[in-house]
């Protein structure tokens, strides 16, 4: 399972027979070891409504789980819910149908707010629709991530509105949205109001949107049809207990629906939401089974009865004086927060919430970012929100103090806090653009001829060494924003004519701080200092070889400086064909595309690489006839897919993905012909391999291996098809270049001088000249 640690994943084999209790009690331990406390003080979840839950729920849950009830189907309606969890769970709703002053209502239990939300609109869309309205759902551009994912499932037309001074939607917003909408002939209208933002704690004024909404349906009888849901995730076990009087619920005539989640400030664990909606609403999604004759108004069906039993027992346990007590702690810790972000900033815009456990703050030094160490540290995510008091965006940050939070996390947080500040006052970026950026000619052409991030970025002061904190393989910062330059020195003559420079960071101190470079007009080569080599996938030394045309090689040593491979990449409108040659096999891929993307909300790097098909022949000793040794189709290349992930994607690892991955061994002394379709037929890949190509596009791959080496052919399948594009390698490619190139070892590279380096360079770049192209080297239209 080691592939999680290079962000990756790979199949693994299916048990053959069951491990021993140590065995698992040894593996489990290791995973739980991994999920801080809920009261580590170096790991606290202020940037989440996240809080331990309560010894009775868990106890509950726990024992209730071995009786595996499932409770399929709704159990509010008159006469049903009579028994076991089933009753448990149609008491706990009305107990809840009583906090939220709603009279008789239905509902059920939900893994989470986000699919009572998904629910609610459910039934609101079947509704309007049945009486032939087009359909909108209209919300704040703050609403929770499900209401735009609910909207996607159900083919709902979504409108965002913009969150203005006071951070929530106001009454002429969805006037005007819900005209706009009857404009566009649209008349059945979905309102979706939060009751307590996530990112800040604020609440929608929902007494208000319900009388504007009944007003309008009132105007217009038979013409316009109106829905308002609720998302009470974050406030629905807040506000009953901070602020009673505050009409975010069924007292509102005009609200028909609401989403809560107990496994927030309602202390349940995961997974816990509830749907309520009022009478004579659920039957719009009502199915009979056809196999059982189950009535069910459910998005999932199957339910577990454990947790309407956990439920029961915690909201009875605690009861509203019990909830009362631990909201009141809730908003007395952030009153602390507060404090500790004035005492760090006391510049800084700060913003509670009314009535819950949330203080927003924008920070006074440029910028107003913390530094990615205390983010990481206490899971902080920033917003971009109108400055209450005019004037303007700017980035907040919301923290959340649950019930679960400590006073020693509280006192980590204010000296962190205090010091981040400092350091952020002291390091922030000159946002008006007068920073200094890279001056160097010699690396700023390197973009025309490497994917390699290297060159753009680098490790910021602190961060190089991997044996220190906040160092990870991404943690890369533009060199613009730290102000750092590549220094650069033209040091004389190339030998296959033009200058010859060297760069580096620091050319005083040329080997320590991330690379030494040599360029020419003909190649660049790279040695990376010693932190980097231990980060490197593919060696220590990089030199690329500058060629015509569309063709690229990169060529790879290891730290003691023997070859370790070649790739030839044959450049296309979306990354590269490329064959990348090792002393013992070839391994082609097709259709590689590498992306850098700046993480968000960081100065972080993160990196993407997708390739379409990944075919390595490897030599073994013997004369083995071709075999396929492993065969993974991972995704349908004819279906259209995203060929990297949205850089929201890249907070925690890199992306590596390929479509179709083909290992194939071969004996060194086997000779004859194998042809690639016979050799895929008894695997799942079947004869035809497809794959998206950098230079022909969609296309076929076919070929065969001989004793000389592998040979593929790529023919489009585009119309009119065109002749097939090659790619061909000889096996022995990879050992002449072993034997050809020169070494260098830079195990110590402090240790190394310039003008070593330089030579060696230079006699790469010879010895590349006369052996690294043979005649037998075909690649996908390149060229020699």
């Amino acid at each position: 399972m080691g592939d999680l640690d290079i962000g990756w994943a790979v199949p693994t084999a299916f048990p053959e027979t069951g491990w021993s209790r140590a065995s698992i009690d040894e593996h489990l331990a290791q995973a739980r070891g991994e999920i801080p406390a809920w009261d580590d003080p170096e790991q606290t979840r202020l940037g989440f409504a996240m809080a331990a839950p309560h010894p009775e729920a868990v106890r509950v849950l726990g024992d209730w789980s071995a009786v595996n009830t499932n409770n399929v189907g709704t159990h509010t309606r008159f006469g049903e819910g009579k028994a076991g969890t089933r009753r448990l769970e149609k008491e706990s709703l009305a107990v809840l149908a009583g906090l939220y002053q709603g009279g008789a209502l239905d509902g059920h239990l939900t893994s989470g707010a986000s699919e009572a939300t998904l629910a609610a609109l459910r039934i609101a869309r079947n509704l309007l629709r049945a009486d032939g309205h087009q359909v909108r759902v209209i919300t704040s551009d703050l609403c929770h991530a499900s209401v735009g994912k609910a909207a996607e499932i159900l083919d709902l037309d979504l409108v965002r509105l913009p969150a203005g001074p006071a951070w929530t939607l106001n009454r002429e917003q969805v006037r005007q949205a819900a005209h706009e909408a009857m404009a566009d002939g649209i008349t059945g209208i979905i309102v979706v109001a939060t009751a307590g933002y996530y990112n800040s704690g604020f609440a929608d004024p929902v007494d208000e949107l319900a009388a504007e909404l009944r007003d309008l349906a009132f105007q217009r009888p038979g013409h316009t049809r109106c829905f308002l849901h609720v998302d009470a995730a974050h406030g629905g076990f807040i506000f009953p207990f901070t602020a009673p009087e505050l009409p975010f619920d069924f007292r509102s005539p005009g609200v028909h629906s609401m989403a809560v989640d107990p496994h927030k400030a309602g202390l349940m664990p995961y997974a816990c939401g509830a749907l309520l909606v009022r009478k004579g609403l659920l039957e719009h999604v009502t199915r009979i089974d056809p196999h059982t004759r189950i009535p069910d108004d459910t998005v999932l069906g199957s339910r577990p009865g454990a947790t309407a039993a956990a439920l029961w027992a915690t909201l009875h346990t605690l009861g509203r004086t019990g909830y009362t007590a631990l909201t009141t702690r809730c908003l007395e810790r952030r009153d602390q927060l507060t404090a500790a972000v004035r005492a760090a900033d006391p510049d800084a815009l700060l913003v509670p919430a009314p009535q819950a456990p949330v203080v927003s703050a924008a920070f006074s030094h440029p910028g107003g970012r913390l530094p990615t160490e205390l983010c990481d540290r206490y899971r902080l995510v920033p917003l971009s929100l109108p400055d209450p008091h005019g004037g303007g965006t700017r980035l907040f940050y919301h923290f959340y103090a649950s019930g679960s939070l400590t006073d020693a996390q509280i006192t980590a947080f204010t000296g962190h806090l205090a010091d981040a500040t400092a350091q952020a006052r002291t390091t922030a970026p000159d946002v008006r653009g007068s920073g200094r950026s890279i001056t160097s000619e010699v690396v700023a052409d390197t973009r025309t001829h490497t994917d390699c991030f290297r060159h753009f970025v680098v490790h910021p002061d602190g961060r190089r060494d991997p044996q220190v904190p906040g160092y990870s393989f991404h943690t890369f910062a533009h060199r613009r924003a730290t102000g750092e330059q590549m220094q650069d020195l033209r040091w004389g003559q190339a030998r296959a004519g033009g200058d010859l420079w060297v760069y580096a960071p620091d050319l005083k101190n040329p080997f320590a701080h991330e690379l030494m470079g040599v360029r020419t007009g003909h190649y660049f080569l790279e040695v990376l200092d010693l932190h980097q080599q231990q980060l490197s996938l593919v060696g220590s030394i990089h030199a690329t070889m500058l060629l015509p045309g569309s063709l690229r090689v990169l060529l790879n040593f290891e730290a003691d400086g023997t070859f370790r491979s070649a790739e030839y990449k044959a450049l296309g409108e979306h990354g590269a064909d490329e064959l990348q040659i090792f002393p013992d096999a070839i391994t082609a891929k097709i259709g590689k595309d590498a992306a850098g993307f700046l993480r968000p909300h960081s100065d972080d790097y993160s990196f993407s690489i997708d390739t379409s098909a990944e075919i390595r022949v490897h030599r073994t000793d013997g004369a083995a006839a071709p075999a396929v040794r492993m065969a993974r189709h991972n995704a349908d290349v004819l279906l259209p897919r995203r060929r990297h992930l949205r850089r929201e994607q890249f907070r925690r690892f890199p992306n590596r993905f390929f479509d179709t991955e083909l290992e194939i061994g071969v004996g060194q002394t086997w000779t004859g012909t194998a042809y690639l379709a016979e050799l895929l037929a008894p695997t799942p890949i079947g004869t035809v391999l497809a794959a998206r190509s950098a230079t022909a596009g969609l296309c076929t791959v076919d070929g065969r291996v001989t004793e000389g080496g592998l040979h593929l052919a790529l023919t489009a399948l585009s119309e009119p098809r065109t002749d097939a594009v090659e790619l061909a390698a000889p096996f022995d490619l990879g050992r002449q270049l072993h034997d050809a190139l020169p070494r260098l070892d830079v195990r110590d590279p402090e240790q190394l001088g310039m003008q070593q380096v330089i030579d060696f360079a230079e006699d790469v770049h010879e010895a590349f000249t006369r052996s690294g192209l043979p005649t037998g080297l075909l690649i996908a239209g390149a060229g020699r």
